[in-house]
């Protein structure tokens, strides 16, 4: 390249800045044509640097391993069915984008690089219809497109007297775009019709023809991460990008390949000017060989093709580095060269002297090869003379081998035997006597068939009458034999008879024996039935007993507990009674007279109240309305039950010692403290809240105070359910 750039004058350049690879999250047509641009152009990119490439390295012979890479053909074919189909679908009297993305969709459902958007990893696009859009599987990625408002994006639809309108405008500039216009045609339509598409298409191939001609060189640009922030590098996003764009294909082919090449003449014509004239008439290849040779440059780094030599990356630049680094250098490099001339022609001469040893013994061998070409032509004459004699001879010893068959048969034979062998040893004295005579060359050469024949046909005659004998002599030999099997069948018949009947007699007593062991066996196990079932049903009423029994412990334990849970119950009950004894002071309404009665009973028995049963007590502290004597129940009352509740306790400490029941009515007395008189006190108090829906109507609070404390009180509302509260429960 860099000879190229220094001797070919560069007469034009330009430069073609593309659209990188667009996807967005709402991807329309304009996205639509600018990936197929990018698509055309990484396909050029293909065919130009790997392609083309390796097409080229296949015709030179250089054997480079062949790199596979992605062919985006089948995509650009299916997103130009698309923009056919979009055409097509405009030119249609009631055309919507549903039906052309429902006809895509129908003509292509089984095309790899065509999907619908519910098939989508991004859950943005899942939610799309079927009808609404479409995803193509590109060369850098999966683009999801939505087809909406496509159909007025591709239309260029221009009215005839619009068109009419601007070429009759006074501005030259409006009047010369419109100035390519056909009037004629202008005339016969009122719309014409053009779709962006199509344009887009068409402008994308003149560019694509005008590529190809040129020579081009490629500049990718990378982005380094999606923040567009400097001195960021995401490194998965960029390697992704390097794969997509085909530039790891071309790096591998670079490294396995030769990228720099030159024509040997080319190569030969750089350096001819500073040659001596004894090289100039060096062929351009013996030259470039030589050269290479000279400077030392390693074989693995450079290769000769057909019309071009081959180099690794930077090594072409290195051979011109060192061939312009100076005149001396260039003065030793030229005697290097002629030596290597030299070399080489001393090699060929070597060669030759090889080569013509080679073919002298090449050419010895040849005549030994016709000398025996010729033993062997004289050979076959030979044998055809003597052929059947041999032939004759041969087939006579295969007579006599017969004739040695002929005697093992007559030796097997019972009757008139004498009489064979003596035939048959006239037979050999004629064979022997036959082959003398062929061996002598008494018999000539037409008559030794006929001969021939002749001895076949005695012999065959022989051998049958041999087999004759033999065969009567068999049939002999066969109604003898057939009396001694009669004979030998009938006594083994016999002895079978008697095997049988002894056989028959073993078998009765075996059936006999087994049916007495049977019987046995029954026996026994019918009175193994009979103690089981004996000892299933004593085993039955041991568990119905060891049942009701369990039942009857169960009942009692039951009825226990059920004691002890109804006596802690009562003893709850009493511990409740006695802790909400201040609060249940509701007295009960009774006549005026046993009212009367009662509180003369109870001042009369004030001061014996420790000998007041349980239930005088409760009813005293239930019904009485003399606070004195209420406050004396009480006191009562709670001394019994902290004696109760300290004999509970020591009982349950001392569980090993039991002590009598200890009634309410004997326990120790506590001393009487000297308590202090609270006075009971009674309020009603009337109130008014601010959401009553009538003010003029009022509720009323009753409280009733012991001491500085309320035991209870009630709030009487004239809405709503009166509201009771209770020391110690509702605090």
């Amino acid at each position: 390249k860099q000879w190229y750039q220094r001797r070919v004058a560069i007469t034009a350049g330009g430069v073609l800045d593309i659209a990188g690879f667009e996807y967005f999250e709402l991807n329309s047509f304009e996205q639509f044509c600018i990936n197929y641009c990018n698509e055309k152009l990484q396909q050029f990119f293909n065919s130009r640097v790997i392609r083309e490439e390796q097409e080229l390295y296949r015709a030179e012979n250089l054997g480079v391993t062949e790199i596979q890479f992605s062919d985006n053909q089948d995509c650009i074919e299916l997103i130009e069915r698309g923009l056919v189909l979009l055409d097509e679908e405009a030119k249609l009297p009631q055309s919507c984008e549903k039906h052309f993305t429902r006809l895509l969709h129908d003509q292509n459902k089984r095309h790899f690089r065509l999907q619908v958007p519910r098939k989508s990893k991004l859950s943005t696009y899942k939610t799309m219809l079927d009808e609404e859009g479409f995803i193509v599987r590109h060369y850098a990625g999966a683009v999801c497109y939505n087809t909406a408002g496509w159909l007025d994006r591709n239309s260029e639809s221009l009215h005839s007297s619009l068109e009419q309108l601007m070429l009759t405008s006074n501005s030259a500039l409006v009047a010369g775009l419109y100035s390519d216009i056909d009037d004629v045609k202008c005339n016969q339509r009122k719309m014409v019709h053009d779709s962006v598409s199509g344009k887009f298409k068409k402008q994308l191939n003149i560019l694509l023809e005008k590529l190809q001609g040129t020579a081009t060189n490629f500049i990718r640009c990378i982005k380094p991460n999606q923040h567009m922030s400097p001195t960021k590098f995401e490194g998965g996003k960029v390697l992704n990008q390097l794969i997509s764009l085909g530039m790891v294909t071309a790096l591998e082919l670079m490294q396995a390949g030769y990228p720099s090449r030159i024509t040997f003449t080319e190569l030969y014509l750089m350096y001819s000017t500073r040659l001596p004239a004894k090289l100039k008439t060096l062929h351009p290849r013996v030259f470039c060989s030589a050269l290479f040779r000279a400077i030392g440059m390693s074989p693995n780094d450079y290769r000769f093709g057909v019309t071009k030599i081959f180099f690794k990356p930077g090594k072409f630049a290195e051979v011109d580095m060192l061939l312009n680094s100076g005149t001396e250098h260039l003065a030793q490099m030229i005697s290097k060269v002629e030596k290597w001339v030299l070399c080489q022609r001393w090699r060929r001469v070597q060669y030759a002297v090889l080569a013509f040893n080679k073919w002298n013994k090449i050419a010895r061998w040849r005549i030994g090869c016709i000398v025996a070409i010729q033993k062997n032509a004289r050979m076959w004459e030979a044998r055809k003379l003597y052929q059947p004699r041999i032939r004759g001879v041969r087939a006579i010893q295969d007579s006599m081998t017969k004739i040695s068959v002929m005697i093992e048969i007559a030796n097997n034979i019972k009757y008139e035997r004498e009489s064979v062998l003596a035939e048959i040893e006239s037979m050999r004295t004629f064979l022997t006597n036959e082959m003398l005579q062929l061996k002598a060359g008494q018999v000539h050469t037409d008559l030794i068939a006929q001969k021939l024949g002749e001895v076949e046909e005695q012999v065959k005659l022989l051998l049958t009458k041999i087999k004759e004998t033999q065969c009567s002599d068999k049939e002999r030999q066969v109604q003898e034999e057939k009396l001694r099997q009669i004979q030998v069948a009938m006594e083994a018949e016999r002895k079978r008879k008697e095997e049988e009947e002894r056989l028959r007699k073993i078998e009765e007593e075996r059936l006999a024996e087994e049916r007495r062991i049977k019987r046995e066996l029954e026996e026994k196990r019918m009175k193994e039935l009979e103690e089981e079932k004996k000892r299933v049903e004593e085993e039955n009423k041991r568990l119905e007993a060891e049942k009701e029994q369990l039942e009857k412990e169960k009942k009692v334990r039951e009825e226990k507990e059920r004691e002890e849970a109804m006596k802690k119950d009562q003893e709850e009950r009493d511990r409740m009674i006695a802790l909400s004894i201040s609060e249940d002071n509701k007295a009960t309404v009774v006549k005026e007279e046993d009212l009367n009665k009662k509180e003369t009973k109870v001042i009369l028995d004030k001061n014996n109240i420790k000998d007041w049963k349980y239930t005088e007590l409760r009813d005293c502290i239930n019904t009485s309305c003399d606070v004195e004597l209420l406050e004396i129940a009480r006191e009562e009352f709670h001394r019994r039950l902290k004696a109760y509740q300290g004999w509970k306790t020591n009982k349950k400490k001392k569980t090993d010692q039991a002590k009598p029941d200890l009634p309410m009515s004997e326990a120790p007395a506590v001393p009487d403290k000297p308590k202090e008189r609270k006075q009971h006190r009674l309020f009603k108090v009337p109130f008014v809240y601010p959401s009553y829906r009538n003010p003029s109507v009022r509720g009323w609070w009753y409280a009733h105070f012991y001491g500085q404390w309320i035991v209870r009180q009630l709030e009487i509302h004239p809405e709503k359910a009166p509201l009771c509260f209770l020391a110690g429960r509702d605090d």
